[in-house]
């Protein structure tokens, strides 16, 4: 009976561990998933992953047309201020960003800290030039306490990016907390400085750095994504643009209990994706139904989940 109960839990982890190593296809975005825990045991903390800080809230899209800057910035504002009855605060207030991806493959990144009373994602508003984006991740900021005197700074607001060859350029933004930052920020050493290191070093900045490491050592992008998931302990939602010559794309990752995550895709393999639907669908609730946008996953407020998911981006 025991050598039954032993081959049986064996199989069952040779499965988890061939499904969790699926990798990024070229064509269609894949995703793994697994209710309530994660794919990943190498790094699989339960007291630590399923703790739960309330802080950020994360949104973006990849889309074949333009979407305006007035409507992006609108779900910014209206993101910062969301609040269910049972959160001790809002997604935001504390600083907001965006980074847009180009058509020549250039990041262009605004963003913007704490200023007096004003709204973040009101005073982004001036900082930003361009009026349309097709490929766009933002965020707005809730710095956990022991940040909290960073929020006025420009540098420690998101997104982050890093571009240490002109060839790869890799930006994020994150909802959550990466507990073993200072960890992972020693491991990569010198060749790597940060932004947010002129105040503070922010536990967030290491997410893009550690990522563009992994893309450098592993095979596909979606086993550096897979590594990723098992490095980062704690909670986290996260956006990324992944834009090299080679191929660029938009991922998105989420381990442990967060604010939430929503995905939207569409026949065109277009997507969008936002921590809460609510201010989303207010603002882009036509432009959904008119794409034909259908929600392909959707992560509750504290609910425990693990994911990853890649989508491909043309770049013309």
């Amino acid at each position: 009976m025991q050598e039954e109960l032993l081959f049986c839990t064996l199989i069952w982890f040779v499965f988890l561990f061939i499904l969790s190593r699926s990798c990024c296809s070229s064509k269609d975005a894949q995703s793994f998933r697994l209710w309530p825990n994660y794919l990943c045991f190498e790094n699989y903390l339960p007291n630590n992953t399923c703790g739960m800080i309330e802080m950020c809230g994360i949104f973006g899209f990849a889309l074949k047309r333009p979407l305006s800057l007035v409507q992006v910035l609108n779900v910014l504002e209206k993101l910062e201020v969301h609040q269910y009855p049972n959160e001790p605060t809002t997604l935001g207030g504390y600083g907001a960003g965006i980074a847009i991806l180009e058509q020549d493959g250039s990041v262009i990144i605004r963003k913007v800290g704490k200023a007096g009373k004003a709204s973040p994602a009101k005073q982004l508003a001036k900082a930003v030039s361009v009026s349309e984006a097709s490929v766009l991740i933002g965020h707005v900021r809730m710095p956990s306490p022991e940040f909290m005197a960073t929020a006025r700074f420009n540098e420690t607001a998101q997104p982050y990016i890093v571009q240490r060859d002109p060839k790869l350029a890799v930006a994020s933004v994150h909802n959550g907390k990466v507990q073993n930052y200072v960890e992972l920020r020693k491991k990569l050493g010198e060749a790597h400085v940060f932004e947010s290191e002129k105040y503070e070093l922010i536990d967030s900045e290491v997410i893009p750095h550690y990522f563009e490491e992994l893309l450098g050592e592993k095979q596909e992008p979606g086993e550096a994504l897979y590594s990723l998931f098992c490095a980062l302990q704690g909670s986290s939602a996260i956006a990324m643009l992944q834009v090299s010559e080679e191929s660029s794309f938009l991922h998105l990752v989420h381990k442990g209990k967060t604010r939430g995550l929503t995905v939207w895709t569409n026949h065109l393999n277009e997507v969008v994706f936002c921590s809460r639907q609510e201010p989303l669908i207010q603002e882009l609730g036509n432009f959904l139904e008119k794409s034909k946008f259908k929600e392909k996953v959707s992560i509750g407020y504290h609910e425990d989940a693990g994911l990853k998911l890649s989508f491909p981006l043309v770049l013309w």
